[in-house]
């Protein structure tokens, strides 16, 4: 965590900690259990003994037990307290910009990561960590931005290369998405994942050729991957003189159960259940969850539309896919895909 020291092992025995002069903040600043803490730190704080520094540890201390237990705005509350105490504290900043994070208030998040970002200039934590509050908030151009300074510091993060080239995806910046996941499988060529995106960036770009080889790249480190099967097997179906090998479906659809998803999109793009049915199979209790499968069936949906080349079909499933989440890659797929197609 920021602001924490690494300890470096001198051989010595470490000095024992002087406790805190008063016995309760030591208590409340006691390792225990969050209700054990949260009773602790309260009890000092409203005893009215402690003041500045020694107030907003045990403010601090009891906002990080709330956020543990859930308790959000109350775990707010005391580390705004604590800020006001010290307001250039960067443990407090960090702990609350992560808390806004989680309670989804990224404005509030992204305001305490630049007040973190002038104290701590080029923190990577902080970079990192803002990059994703902003791409949440869709500013993905200043995310890109963030990242693009974290890795001037560390070139081969690659978290950092994963989300970078995700974003470039959603700007529509193909050949840089695909720069971005190129570098993750030359430091690793058994990283599916950076092969799989990468043939989303070339299949996005055109180049399904290239598209079709990074996904047999993916399939072959991930045998049990699903959708590198789908994926290659649209962009040799969708190729200049290309032709659909039903055959990659079908082997596929014989290494995983049945009941596994995207089982019913598999099944329904080699033939063996009708559109209607692999809609139905989307409704599920979960809103989430259903909102995701909607919005995969309706992507493949498209581009086996455009298989048959029924261009309207197509256009009706990638506009119905793209209204899901962003964060979802068949969403971004099918925006960018509807664009091509109108």
């Amino acid at each position: 965590m920021m602001g924490m020291a690494v300890a470096q092992d001198s051989g010595q025995q470490p000095k024992a900690q002087p406790k805190p002069t008063n016995p309760l903040l030591y208590a409340c600043l006691k390792p225990g259990d969050t209700q054990s803490v949260v009773v602790a730190c309260t009890t000092a704080i409203e005893s009215r003994q402690l003041q500045g520094e020694a107030l907003a540890a045990a403010l601090f201390r009891r906002g990080l037990m709330q956020s543990q237990r859930a308790e959000m705005p109350a775990a707010a509350n005391d580390l705004s307290a604590a800020l006001k105490l010290t307001p250039k504290a960067t443990d407090v900043l960090y702990a609350r910009a992560t808390l806004y994070s989680a309670m989804k208030r990224y404005d509030l998040a992204i305001a305490d990561y630049d007040t973190l970002l002038t104290l701590v200039p080029g923190d990577p934590d902080s970079l990192y960590q803002r990059a994703w509050s902003r791409a949440a908030l869709g500013r993905d151009a200043l995310a890109v931005e963030d990242l693009t300074a974290l890795l001037a510091q560390a070139k081969g993060d690659v978290d950092a290369l994963m989300d970078r080239g995700g974003l470039y995806l959603r700007l529509g910046k193909f050949l840089e998405a695909a720069a971005d996941f190129g570098t993750i499988a030359k430091q690793d060529p058994k990283a599916a994942a950076a092969f799989y995106n990468r043939g989303r960036a070339m299949f996005l770009k055109g180049d399904l050729a290239a598209a079709a080889k990074d996904f047999q790249q993916a399939e072959t480190q991930r045998t049990d991957n699903p959708y590198a099967s789908l994926r290659r097997y649209l962009a040799l179906g969708l190729a200049p003189k290309g032709k659909a090998d039903a055959k990659i479906l079908t082997d596929i659809i014989a290494k995983i159960p049945p009941e596994k998803w995207p089982m019913p999109v598999l099944a329904t793009l080699a033939g063996q259940m009708p559109e209607k049915d692999l809609l139905s199979a989307t409704e599920v209790s979960n809103k989430n969850v259903a909102r995701r499968l909607e919005a995969e069936a309706h992507y493949y949906l498209g581009e086996a539309a455009l298989l048959r080349k029924d261009t309207k079909a197509a256009r009706d499933h990638f506009a119905a896919a793209a209204k899901a989440d962003r964060s979802l890659p068949e969403a971004v797929d099918a925006g960018w895909r509807l664009k091509q197609i109108q």
